[in-house]
């Protein structure tokens, strides 16, 4: 981890160094890098104000701190880094968490198999509801092939029943239509 250093009317000892420096350390397993970090101290009358930056590749964090002693602050504002980061490292979690459940599911990983004992018959998956709106066969087809869906259900707008058309294998356009 690349530290950089900064005092303002102050002046960084060695134990604040490898402070700074070993606290800094704690951030990069949950970064998943080597970041780059800036430590600036300020003196204020009886204040020691320290802040700190630190650039990754997921965004630039930062923290504020003051107390009565630099060594307080370092301490305040690396928690408050920590916590942030953490937060972040939990959060790409979740997305990765929630993103191998969908594909699971999408796979139909956690579906059983027809015909497997405490099922009766084939199983239905609910895949939402859709608008049924009244267009002619070709607004239907025009519709499709600036879609990627593979069927539209539409009501045709001639004889006012219910169609679907869908995509064939070939590239041609499949339409079925319903019986009065």
């Amino acid at each position: 981890m690349a530290v950089l250093l900064t005092g303002r009317k102050a002046d960084f000892t060695p134990a604040l160094k490898t402070l700074a420096e070993r606290k800094l350390a704690k951030l990069e397993p949950l970064l998943h890098e080597s970041p780059d970090a800036h430590v600036i101290l300020t003196r204020e009358k009886h204040r020691h104000l320290v802040e700190i930056v630190v650039h990754a590749r997921v965004g630039t964090l930062t923290a504020k701190a003051d107390g009565s002693e630099f060594e307080e602050s370092l301490g305040r504002a690396l928690d408050r880094l920590l916590a942030q980061a953490r937060k972040h490292h939990e959060k790409i979690a979740r997305g990765r968490k929630r993103r191998g459940a969908r594909e699971s599911r999408m796979r139909g990983d956690d579906l059983p198999e027809i015909g497997a004992p405490g099922t009766d018959g084939p199983i239905v998956v609910p895949m939402g509801r859709v608008p049924i709106k009244p267009m002619s066969v070709e607004e239907a087809i025009l519709l499709l092939q600036g879609n990627a869906d593979p069927l539209i259900v539409f009501r045709d707008s001639d004889s006012k029943q219910v169609s679907v058309i869908f995509r064939r294998e070939d590239g041609r356009f499949g339409l079925i239509e319903s019986e009065a």
